[in-house]
């Protein structure tokens, strides 16, 4: 295979934020810690993540490091949704868009060519070409510490409001409802209506995206509630929130907050919860959906050696990954883990890739459908925060010899998210926001 040509990063990871710690964390203690600086040096107090985090500081991942080894089950991918042959290897370069403070994601509105950057600490900016400004600040309500804060946002397709979900002063999910100037998009923030609560019993592994899939409705994506090996085995737990996603129509309805959807696929079960749409998820900290087919993809950030991506493909732009089981912790990867987990009924990860050469931790994810870059056009690009690397998959390649091919790097890269025209932004929790483009 040829090496695509690539804008490299070289920048070395310099912060502890929320995707580090969420990617092996074990106890409270570690993952409630402050985060340092972005001049603070990598620190990782839990003897899960110690040697991950000491390794990635002492050495950068080389320049011409291979993309991760990977394994996949030949069940997990369908190929309903995919066309014959192999995509062409795409090469791509990455610019600078601005710096932020400690942004953990971008998104878009509809009609709006702006990008709108999440910041942790609980600020939103809108972006374009010629201006910032901050639309919402809600830092009075939030904290950025380690994997608490503002941590996601999505605007309403059809009306003037938004929805956030941060983590609240005392530590548990919050969804909340905004109305937006229809024209400049600030938010009206004596208009705040709290949506959804979940208790968390720990500090890490709190989800936090939330998007509108193409049904209309809101998707929130819920961690397993936190510390190490999913202690309190809510992921596959249908009476918990925690460790799913969620599928709710946001708007008010009589006297409740929000209204579940009569065909969400546990709506009836004696015990379970009728928001819960999938189930056996430890962190999908990044979730998105393919805008031309309507498929799921989810990266799930892993325990102690194994990251995994998701994929759960629509019938007819719908139901992606209505009722489906994703494993853990009956699963870690493809590798067995909590022995008393049951098995049956998973669905296993279309790819996996271990904690090697530094990786900690996958950062998703976007199936790019833009035209600026026709080389990429059906890939799913993602990355992994420890070593910055960003890699993309082809979702067209055989199961059994998945394709991945390297885009570049940037350090603390937080997510990969898509913006106005379904083009493709790499954010770092350390500062830089920058954008896909076609290698000259």
């Amino acid at each position: 295979m040829n090496t695509p040509s690539i804008l490299r990063r070289s920048a070395t990871l310099a912060i502890v934020s929320l995707i580090a710690v969420s990617c092996a964390s074990g106890s409270d203690e570690t993952s409630s810690s402050q985060a340092p600086s972005t001049s603070d040096p990598v620190v990782a107090t839990d003897p899960e993540v110690a040697t991950t985090a000491a390794d990635s500081t002492a050495t950068s991942t080389p320049a011409d490091a291979p993309a991760p080894e990977a394994t996949t089950s030949p069940s997990a991918v369908s190929t309903s949704t995919t066309t014959p042959g192999p995509l062409p290897e795409p090469s791509i370069e990455l610019y600078d868009v601005g710096e932020f403070e400690q942004p953990v994601n971008i998104t878009s509105r509809p009609f709006d060519g702006r990008i709108f950057v999440i910041e942790q600490d609980g600020r939103v900016i809108a972006v374009d070409d010629l201006s910032n400004a901050t639309v919402l600040d809600i830092t009075d309500m939030t904290s950025a510490d380690a994997e608490r804060g503002l941590l996601g946002l999505a605007f309403h397709p059809e009306r003037d409001l938004a929805y956030v979900n941060f983590t609240d002063n005392n530590g548990n999910t919050s969804v909340a409802e905004f109305e937006i100037d229809p024209d400049s998009a600030v938010f009206d923030e004596d208009s705040y209506r709290e949506v959804l609560t979940v208790s968390q019993p720990f500090s890490n592994h709190n989800g936090g995206n939330i998007a509108f899939g193409p049904d209309g409705l809101l998707y929130i994506g819920m961690g397993d509630g936190g510390s190490a090996g999913d202690p309190n085995r809510s992921a596959l737990d249908l009476s918990e929130q925690l460790g799913k996603i969620l599928r709710i129509d946001p708007l008010p309805n009589g006297d409740e907050q929000y209204s579940v959807p009569a065909d969400n696929p546990f709506v009836g079960v004696d015990g379970a919860d009728a928001a819960i749409w999938s189930i056996g998820l430890r962190n999908p900290w990044r979730f998105s959906f393919d805008p031309v087919t309507g498929d799921l993809w989810i990266a799930d950030v892993g325990q102690n050696a194994v990251e995994e991506i998701n994929w759960a493909p629509a019938v007819d732009r719908l139901d992606a990954g209505r009722g489906e089981n994703f494993g853990w912790s009956a699963f870690e990867g493809n590798d067995r883990f909590n022995d008393d987990q049951p098995i049956d009924g998973h669905t296993p990860p279309v790819y996996v890739y271990r904690h090697d050469e530094g990786r900690c931790s996958v950062s998703g994810g976007v199936r790019y459908r833009g035209e600026s870059i026709p080389d990429l056009a059906g890939w799913y690009v993602f990355g992994d925060f420890c070593t910055g690397e960003i890699w993309a998959l082809d979702p067209n390649a055989p199961a059994d010899a998945p394709r991945v091919v390297d885009l570049g790097q940037l350090s603390g890269l937080s997510s990969i998210a898509q913006g106005p025209e379904r083009e493709l932004y790499a954010v770092s929790n350390a500062g830089t926001i920058a954008r896909f483009s076609t290698a000259n």
